[in-house]
C-alpha cells in the first residue's frame, strides 16, 4: 500500500510485475498436495511407524527424516500441515521435547525442499526464471541438501537423548483414510511434474482444477489461496523495490560478479526480507542463479522470518515459548551450515 501511494502511476503495470508462470505452477502443486494431505495417508502411515519406535532420539530422527523426505515433493508448507499435527498428537509420548521436535521439523522441511524446484516457492521461481531442467536443478542442489541434512542429523543426535519412552498401545489419533483421493492425487502429481518439462502448465492446471472441482471440492476449499495472493504481492513489491535508487546504491556495495558474495548476501538478506522475496529481489541484479538458490535455502533456517515455513510451524503450535526456543537452535545451525556451505560453494 505504501509503495503504491508513492508510485501510483505504476499501478496499471502491476500485473506485468508478477511471474504468472510461477503462480500457475504453484497453484497446481498446492491443489494436488492439499489433496494428498486431506487423504490422511501419510498421517496414518507415519503413526504406524512411530508406534514401533522406543526412544526419544529414534522418534526425533524419524520425524526429521520424514519431514525432509515429504517436503521434497509435497512442498515445505504442506508437509508441515501433515507432520506437526501428528507430532502434537504424540504429546503424551515425547512430553517435554514436543516443542523442540517441531522446531527441528521446521528445519527439516527447509532442508528437504531445497532439493527440487517444486519443494518451495523460491526454488520454483528461480527454476522458472532461468528455465532450468528439473534434473539439472536437482543435481545442482544435491550437494547442498546432503550437507544441510548431515548437519541437521548431528544436531538432532545431540539435542535428543537416547531416552526410552513408553509407547501407548492404544491411540486416539486415528483418522479416516481416503484411498481414492490419495491415489488420484499421486497420479496427478506425477503427471503434473512430468508436464512441467514438456507442455504448457496452464492446460494441466485446468485439468487438475476441473477434476478436484467435480469430485473433491472440499480440497479446493482447503487450499491456501491466500499464500498465492501473498506471492503475487511479493512479486509486485520487490519489483518496485528493485527500481528504487536506494536499492541500486546498496547493490553496488555487493560484488555481483562473485558467486561467494552473492551467496553470503542472499543468506543475510533472507534474515530481513525472508527467502522468497530475497530471491525475487536478487534475480533483478545477477544471473548467478545457483548462488542465490544456495544462499536463500541456507538462509531459511536462520531467524524466524527468514522462511515462511518457520512462521507456519510456530503458528500451528501456538505457544510463545517456541519463539525463543527456536533461535537457540536456528542461529547455531545457520552459522555452522552457512560457513561450511560457503567454503564448499566458493571452492566449486
Amino acid at each position: 500500500i505504501i509503495l503504491s501511494v508513492f508510485h501510483a502511476s505504476g499501478i496499471i503495470n502491476y500485473p506485468t510485475f508478477v511471474d504468472w508462470q510461477t503462480i500457475k505452477t504453484l497453484s497446481g502443486l498446492l491443489i494436488i498436495t492439499t489433496g494428498l494431505k486431506e487423504s490422511n495417508f501419510f498421517f496414518n502411515l507415519s503413526k504406524k511407524l512411530l508406534m514401533k519406535l522406543r526412544t526419544e532420539r529414534s522418534i526425533s530422527l524419524f520425524m526429521v527424516l520424514l519431514s525432509a523426505l515429504l517436503s521434497t515433493f509435497l512442498t515445505n508448507d504442506i508437509t508441515l500441515f501433515i507432520v506437526i499435527p501428528l507430532t502434537l498428537s504424540l504429546q503424551d509420548i515425547v512430553k517435554n521435547d514436543i516443542i523442540k521436535l517441531v522446531i527441528f521439523e521446521a528445519f527439516a522441511v527447509n532442508v528437504g525442499s531445497t532439493l527440487t524446484p517444486f519443494g518451495n516457492p523460491q526454488n520454483l521461481f528461480l527454476w522458472h526464471m532461468w528455465n532450468i531442467s528439473i534434473i539439472k536443478f536437482i543435481i545442482e542442489m544435491f550437494p547442498l541438501v546432503i550437507l544441510l541434512l548431515g548437519i541437521l542429523l548431528i544436531f538432532t543426535l545431540i539435542a535428543f537423548p537416547k531416552k526410552k519412552i513408553k509407547i501407548l498401545e492404544k491411540s486416539n489419533i486415528d483418522v479416516k483414510q481416503k484411498r481414492t483421493l490419495f491415489v488420484l492425487s499421486i497420479v496427478l502429481l506425477v503427471i503434473y511434474i512430468i508436464s512441467l518439462e514438456i507442455i504448457h502448465v496452464s492446460w494441466v492446471l485446468l485439468l487438475v482444477f476441473a477434476i478436484f472441482f467435480l469430485f473433491y471440492r472440499k480440497v479446493l476449499l482447503n487450499v491456501d489461496w491466500l499464500l498465492l495472493l501473498l506471492f503475487i504481492v511479493i512479486f509486485i513489491d520487490f519489483h518496485i523495490i528493485s527500481t528504487l535508487s536506494i536499492t541500486s546504491k546498496i547493490m553496488t556495495t555487493v560484488n555481483l560478479h562473485s558467486k561467494g558474495s552473492i551467496f553470503l548476501f542472499s543468506v543475510f538478506i533472507s534474515q530481513i526480507f525472508s527467502n522468497m522475496p530475497t530471491s525475487v529481489l536478487l534475480s533483478k541484479f545477477t544471473h548467478y542463479w545457483r548462488a542465490i538458490t544456495w544462499g536463500v535455502n541456507v538462509g531459511g533456517n536462520g531467524l524466524i522470518i527468514s522462511s515462511l515455513a518457520n512462521i507456519i510451524a510456530l503458528r500451528i503450535v501456538r505457544t510463545k515459548k517456541i519463539w525463543i526456543e527456536y533461535h537457540k537452535y536456528s542461529i547455531p545451525y545457520l552459522i555452522i551450515s552457512g560457513v561450511i556451505a560457503y567454503a564448499f560453494f566458493y571452492n566449486l
